[in-house]
């Protein structure tokens, strides 16, 4: 059973992850923004960030010049010499892995593209593409894995997602713990994705929102008062199978009318190139929108798309919208459409105009979410402090 209550212990660290996420997403940079973000006292937040200083996280940069008489606040900035983590995405056709400081920065990235054969085949290059990034010697604290789903996060496990190859109940978490001895941290692709734009990106300012990606699957990531939803058996949102239709065509998970039948990234291709005679890609075609031809059919997405929209802000009435996957090739003209159609027909808040907005990420919010998991434990204060060693490969 979770605990509920906190020790001494429990709520110094939570001070402390907190500190640590207001300076690495640039919300605060210095002592006193500190103190007023938090409402801890100077005297707190001086011993929590020497203690940061000490550990080589954090270290003073040059005075800040601000227009108010007095005193100029020293900046803090993370320390090069800080830890660093790594992201694994694991997608249908390709798996990504990056190697990130806590500012999100890149350091290192690389992935590989192929179906895959097997579980082993899928976990033998997830095991190629973090041991390279384990070779440039910095020091790694975490691993954050992101995948398609349905995932198991309590378990750390890919369940049986469709299109896969018939690769299911793989423990993706106990088998990269197994092999490196870090702490590893699994979750749905999506829900990763949010979090990056939660912490760093487009949801900066915002407690609830909604993240809604269209590819070869339509998914979601919900945050709800700053937090993601999950279920108590550790299952993560799925829009992409709302019906928006009780009598429309049978999905592969048994239910009819799927949202995700009308608007995946396969079928709307299908659409294009049929109504076209062209053979584009999905971005080559977006970068045609105007032609008739093409918008008829990107129209039909849309209202498809809003429709189930609609039926996931009537339910949690979220301060924003953001579109991820393939929406990114689309046009400014289909989002600000989409905004305007969610806010005609919500049915709460009619006077508060929800912002529809591509993911600050683009097509890599689902990795650098994955990097942001990981560091989103130290927020958390989910890991005690700083695991400052080199990790051995294979190890």
């Amino acid at each position: 059973m979770k605990k509920l209550g906190k020790n001494r212990d429990d709520q110094k660290r939570s001070n402390w992850g907190l500190v640590l996420r207001l300076l690495a997403t640039g919300r605060c940079s210095s002592r006193i923004d500190l103190a007023k973000a938090t409402g801890l006292t100077k005297a707190t937040i001086t011993q929590i960030v020497g203690d940061m200083i000490s550990q080589g996280i954090v270290e003073e940069a040059e005075k800040e010049v601000r227009s108010e008489i007095g005193r100029h606040p020293t900046k803090l900035v993370i320390s090069g010499r800080a830890p660093k983590v790594i992201g694994v995405l694991i997608d249908r056709a390709y798996c990504a892995a990056v190697l990130c400081d806590l500012n999100m920065n890149v350091l290192s990235r690389s992935e590989v593209r192929k179906e895959w054969s097997d579980k082993e085949d899928l976990m033998d290059n997830v095991f190629r593409l973090v041991d390279d990034l384990l070779e440039t010697k910095q020091c790694v604290i975490a691993i954050g894995v992101a995948s398609v789903g349905p995932v198991n996060t309590g378990e750390g496990m890919i369940v049986n997602p469709f299109y896969f190859h018939d690769i299911h109940d793989l423990p993706v978490k106990r088998l990269l713990e197994e092999r490196y001895s870090l702490p590893v941290f699994f979750d749905h692709d999506n829900q990763c994705a949010v979090l990056a734009e939660s912490l760093y990106g487009n949801g900066k300012n915002y407690q609830d929102m909604l993240l809604v990606s269209v590819a070869r699957g339509v998914g979601c990531g919900i945050i709800v008062q700053g937090h993601r939803i999950h279920s108590a058996y550790g299952y993560a949102p799925e829009i992409g199978h709302v019906s928006i239709d009780h009598m429309g065509e049978k999905c592969s998970c048994g239910n009819r009318g799927c949202l995700e039948m009308y608007t995946n990234s396969d079928t709307i291709l299908k659409k294009l190139r049929l109504a076209t005679g062209e053979k584009l890609d999905y971005a080559g075609f977006m970068a045609r929108s105007e032609e008739k031809a093409v918008d008829g059919v990107m129209q039909e997405c849309i209202g498809n798309l809003v429709i189930g929209l609609i039926s996931v802000m009537n339910i949690l009435n979220t301060q924003l919208i953001l579109l991820g996957g393939d929406c990114c090739a689309w046009p400014d003209r289909y989002i600000r459409q989409i905004e305007e159609e969610v806010n005609r027909l919500k049915f709460g808040n009619k006077n508060i105009r929800i912002p529809v907005r591509k993911t600050f990420f683009l097509y890599d919010s689902q990795l650098f979410g994955a990097a942001c998991h990981a560091v989103n434990a130290m927020f958390n204060g989910e890991l005690s402090g700083p695991v400052m060693r080199e990790t051995p490969v294979g190890a």
